[in-house]
């Protein structure tokens, strides 16, 4: 089998993604270690010497296993499509349940192409982390992005009276809070406007009119229209 032409089978990807959180965690990337924190526990001993075959991995002492260039480069890549897969599950599909989040999310990340990866990044505005608190690796769009989005993406609560914005992303990992939000209207997509800021934040969306104090508001991120 040509291994660099055929697309990973999931035991071999939740090889790398464990050795990426194990890394992340500093914790000992043994095999067994490994084996234990994938996903499904249809990895084993012979999927993780593959990745050693195709150098994806290296072994080192005491049963310790090691990213190679291309082993860190393909982790990289999966990682940041199951964490953005969460954000859109979260932040979008208003998905609650952490076991559904989870399972949905490694589905999305084996067929995700990486020109979907980046619009889904873009949508949501480059968020730097997933629900969970940890970080989502940096894109390519990422970099392209970050002088237009630090010019163009704004606080919804600096809009003046009367104008409107888009909501690209909510930057909060506060369950409470992105409810309260979603439930409200407000969430990516959606094109608000300010009718009001003192001494209430009045906002219209579509056919409704929303009075809620300012700092409800400071995690949503907006973009002019």
């Amino acid at each position: 089998m040509n291994y660099e032409n055929t697309c990973y089978h999931d035991p071999l990807d939740e090889i790398l993604e464990s050795v990426w959180m194990l890394t992340e965690a500093g914790e000992t990337r043994s095999s067994a270690r490994i084996i234990e924190t994938s996903h499904t526990g249809s990895a084993d001993k012979r999927h993780i010497e593959r990745l050693v075959e195709h150098g994806y991995l290296s072994s080192g002492a005491e049963d310790t296993y090691e990213f190679t260039e291309k082993g860190n480069a393909r982790a990289r890549d999966i990682i940041r499509r199951h964490r953005l897969a969460e954000r859109l599950l979260v932040d979008v599909l208003n998905v609650r349940e952490n076991a559904a989040i989870e399972s949905d999310a490694c589905a999305f990340e084996h067929f995700l192409s990486p020109e979907v990866t980046d619009h889904i990044c873009t949508l949501l505005g480059h968020p730097a982390k997933c629900p969970h608190g940890y970080d989502i690796p940096r894109g390519k769009c990422c970099e392209r992005a970050q002088k237009q989005i630090e010019t163009a993406v704004v606080m919804l609560g600096d809009l003046a009276a009367g104008e409107s914005g888009r909501v690209v992303y909510i930057a909060t990992t506060d369950h409470h809070r992105l409810d309260r939000l979603t439930s409200l209207g407000l969430f990516p997509g959606r094109v608000v406007k300010v009718h009001q800021k003192e001494p209430l934040l009045i906002l219209i969306l579509g056919e409704t009119q929303l009075a809620l104090e300012k700092r409800l508001v400071e995690d949503v991120h907006v973009v002019r229209s």
